[in-house]
């Protein structure tokens, strides 16, 4: 209980950041109770603070909160929560209800007000950390395009029909969203401890990430599967030692050396 205590805490501290939006909800919501005028604003106070007493209490007790991450939508995307909690209309109903029945300069004043409120509390998102240029148009890493690209030339080169390929890790949410005629043994729900329902999957992925690999056993497994292809470090010692194992280099894809398997 307390590890998912933990897990919980830290996501919230990780969804609120160094921003200060958090704290605005919250004296928005009191803003609501102590400053309402008539009986549906008084209406509205009770249900947006219930409803939001109420989230807290689902997210952070125990119980509800190990159901949800083991069973709905899981530990690491768990800040998800956050998103069926009414912050931006909360913020806006308050901010819209202040300025009713008010002089037009002091409206001016108030927008002008909130305005610095929402920017000071605020953090600023278009940095680099966020956002860097796309090295292509599909938004994917250059590297992993250009070892499909090998992967089908030579396919096509050879006749083969059944593009299958195991892959580095950094390589294998991308895959796919190039090219998805190429199989490949897991999917990135397994970077995220998702457990595998077939054995030599299972195999596989251990291999893979081993920092010692045993490359005969790999070959082994990927022979098993029907794995063609294979794609790994730009490694001379690797290189030499899968070659031994019956593997061609039939290209460099940035970084990547991409065989086939022979035989």
């Amino acid at each position: 209980m307390i590890e998912i205590l933990h897990t919980a805490w830290e996501t919230y501290a990780q969804y609120n950041g160094t921003a200060m939006h958090m704290g605005v909800f919250l004296a928005a919501l009191l803003f609501l109770h102590v400053f309402h005028k008539t009986e549906t604003e008084r209406a509205n106070a009770y249900f947006l603070s219930g409803y939001t007493w109420i989230f807290f209490l689902i997210f952070f007790c125990p119980l509800t909160a190990k159901i949800i991450m083991d069973y709905c939508i899981g530990a690491d995307v768990y800040w998800r929560m956050f998103w069926i909690l009414p912050i931006p209309v909360v913020m806006a109903y308050v901010f819209t209800a202040s300025l009713r029945e008010t002089a037009i300069w002091k409206r001016a004043a108030l927008m002008i007000g909130m305005a610095l409120v929402i920017i000071v509390t605020g953090s600023a998102v278009y940095t680099s950390e966020n956002f860097s240029k796309a090295q292509n148009i599909y938004k994917l890493p250059q590297e992993a395009l250009d070892v499909c690209q090998i992967i089908n030339k030579d396919a096509h080169e050879n006749g083969i029909e059944e593009k299958k390929v195991i892959v580095v890790n950094e390589l294998l949410s991308y895959i796919r969203q190039y090219d998805g005629s190429i199989q490949m043994p897991y999917g990135r729900d397994a970077l995220k401890g998702q457990k595998l329902e077939n054995k030599n999957s299972r195999q596989i992925f251990k291999l893979m990430c081993s920092p010692q690999i045993d490359w005969k056993k790999l070959a082994e497994a990927a022979e098993k599967g029907s794995y063609n292809y294979f794609v790994y470090y730009t490694d001379e010692a690797v290189d030499q030692e899968l070659q031994d194992l019956g593997y061609k280099r039939i290209g460099d894809g940035g970084g990547y050396f991409v065989y086939r398997r022979e035989g």
